[in-house]
């Protein structure tokens, strides 16, 4: 091949010295690792800079937004929530799903539907199930959707970890409150106060009370849910692919004239 990808997360200088040995032209997305220092150009758009190289592009403005996207319109804030939901990635491994499901049916709240949407990781849907027959509030539950924009796009607030789910987000305009899975995830800033998110870290840190007073302040406070909405869309996420593009072939140009 002329050209090769890896999007491994951190990969090993005996690895990328193996690639560059045989002239291919590397790519490396959200590498942290020793090799990312080897590439030909790095792209790690989760994390904020972590060094001066000039090969190394970080955050928001190189985030490859998938196709759906790139097509969905951007929502416009209602002043009452009639839609929550919840969204924790593939694996969900703290079970947040379970937590925040458990915190809205202590809220009792009416009038708004709940939905729940599940990667194909999740092992825990049964459980779920069996746990929901004894709330008050009953909700819907998606398993491994192909539409997740529609969803997101449909509601009024938004809970889920701190991985690329909340570029998405931010791309259309969706208030949010985000509880990390990990120390990892803590790494990727971009869900901050600023670009319209409440973080509130490590969820299995955050108090159960904290959680409950702000699902009812985002309720009841339409201009703060509007104001969340203006900061994510201000991010202007969807000029990310057409930036990595551009820095690919100004890259690749450099390379081929120097192998020639």
């Amino acid at each position: 091949p002329h050209i090769i990808f890896n999007d491994i997360l951190d990969t090993s200088v005996d690895y990328i010295e193996y690639i560059k040995e045989k002239n291919i032209f590397t790519v490396n997305f959200e590498d942290l690792g020793e090799g990312s220092a080897k590439a030909d150009i790095v792209i790690n758009a989760l994390y904020d800079k972590k060094n001066g190289f000039e090969n190394y592009y970080w955050g928001k403005d190189y985030y490859i937004l998938r196709e759906e996207f790139q097509k969905i319109d951007q929502k416009t804030i209602e002043k009452v929530v009639k839609k929550i939901l919840i969204t924790f990635g593939g694996t969900d491994p703290n079970n947040y799903t379970k937590k925040v499901l458990e915190l809205l049916n202590d809220l009792d709240l009416k009038n708004i539907e709940i939905f729940i949407v599940v990667g194909l990781g999740y092992t825990k849907c049964d459980d779920l199930i069996k746990f929901s027959q004894d709330l008050n509030h009953k909700f819907i539950i998606k398993k491994n959707v192909k539409n997740i924009s529609a969803y997101m796009y449909d509601a009024d607030l938004i809970f889920t970890s701190a991985g690329r789910t909340v570029y998405e987000i931010a791309s259309i305009g969706v208030p949010t409150i985000v509880l990390a899975q990990n120390d990892r995830e803590l790494l990727h800033t971009f869900a901050n106060k600023k670009n319209g998110f409440l973080n509130l870290g490590l969820g299995y840190k955050v108090s159960n009370e904290k959680i409950k007073k702000l699902i009812i302040l985002l309720i009841n406070d339409y201009d703060l849910r509007k104001e969340m909405s203006c900061l994510m869309l201000n991010q202007n996420l969807k000029s990310g692919i057409y930036n990595v593009i551009k820095l690919i072939f100004k890259y690749y140009e450099n390379f081929r004239k120097e192998v020639e």
